[in-house]
């Protein structure tokens, strides 16, 4: 099986050369480095160090999704395309077996659109052995996160999501599906909805626990709070693409206002109001998705959810008054 691999690069050089390092070494079919228009001069020592691997410099920042997307598309242009086409963020150190684990589960199962690995921190501990999502907020949850290695997960398995930090796609797949949703940019949740899709299509989706590797994680974005808002913002996009309204409206609602009323207070709070802004701003677009995937969608459907959003806003605003007049009483009764 014909296998490509795609590094995305953004102002981290030195981790983006060290990636490299180990990757050239495992002798893939092809490597494609995509910079998003870095300003630490990674493209120009990618160049310099890497010579005989394809580059493709963007104008401008497109985003983990846009950027991906550049590449996969150079790659299917081609005359003669890979069969599969692995995606690999430049905080990564791959070890020796992990581009082989990755081809020969794809080459043993047609019925595999997607296969991820056992990501490491640098500690050692688990950071990645799939991904569940919780009902119905959406929230991600690493499978394993923060354990000790100890085999437990190191069965291979289906799951229903796997992260983009390390993923190898089958190239008739994504051409089926579709490529990355670049509504997500600059960053979140455009794995999860890529899984969800390649699912819906009927495909299955795997976990090589041979396919090991470390990961920095968060080099290209270390705010928190900015992480925080990017996060729930293409959470949103994803359940307000993908959920049933019913759904919608009902428990995803409900259990989001009593985050809210828990939780609104703190940081979160502000992460939250940018997000909930963020996508009332999408909504046309988001609409437009969810028709292209063909999910019921009646006519009213943006009125339903900016009003849901404008309540979720509201909620928030209450919050935080609530908050504020709690800690005025405390004050005067001292």
């Amino acid at each position: 099986m014909r296998c490509a691999v795609i590094v995305l690069t953004w102002n981290a050089a030195e981790a983006a050369l060290a990636c490299l390092g180990r990757l050239v070494a495992l002798a893939p079919d092809q490597i494609v480095v995509v910079d998003n228009a870095s300003a630490d001069g990674s493209a120009d020592l990618v160049a310099a160090h890497f010579p005989a691997i394809t580059l493709i410099r963007n104008p401008s920042n497109l985003g983990f999704s846009g950027g991906m997307n550049t590449g996969i598309r150079a790659l299917l242009a081609q005359e003669s395309p890979p069969e599969a086409i692995i995606l690999l963020n430049q905080d990564t150190l791959v070890d020796p077996g992990w581009f082989a684990a990755l081809v020969a589960a794809l080459d043993a199962d047609p019925a595999l659109a997607a296969v991820g690995c056992k990501i490491r921190y640098p500690n050692g501990t688990i950071q990645h052995a799939g991904v569940t999502l919780d009902w119905p907020r959406a929230v991600a949850q690493h499978i394993g996160w923060h354990e000790i290695d100890a085999g437990q997960h190191d069965t291979p398995r289906d799951l229903a999501f796997v992260t983009a930090a390390a993923i190898a796609l089958r190239a008739e797949a994504l051409e089926l599906v579709g490529l990355l949703d670049e509504g997500y940019a600059p960053a979140y949740f455009e794995d999860v909805d890529l899984c969800w899709r390649l699912r819906q299509a009927g495909y299955r989706l795997g976990y090589a626990p041979a396919a090991t590797l470390v990961h920095q994680e968060s080099l290209s974005l270390r705010d928190e709070l900015t992480r925080s808002a990017y996060y729930n913002r293409g959470r949103l996009r994803f359940v307000f693409k993908t959920y049933a309204l019913a759904d919608l409206l009902g428990p995803f609602a409900a259990v989001e206002r009593d985050f809210i009323v828990e939780c609104g207070h703190m940081s979160e709070g502000r992460a939250l109001r940018w997000a909930y802004t963020e996508t009332l701003a999408s909504l046309p677009e988001i609409i437009a998705a969810r028709r292209a995937l063909d999910l019921a969608t009646p006519d009213d459907a943006q009125v339903v959810l900016r009003n849901l959003l404008l309540g979720l806003c509201r909620e928030l605003a209450h919050t935080l008054y609530r908050r504020a007049a709690a800690c005025a009483a405390e004050i005067y009764a001292l």
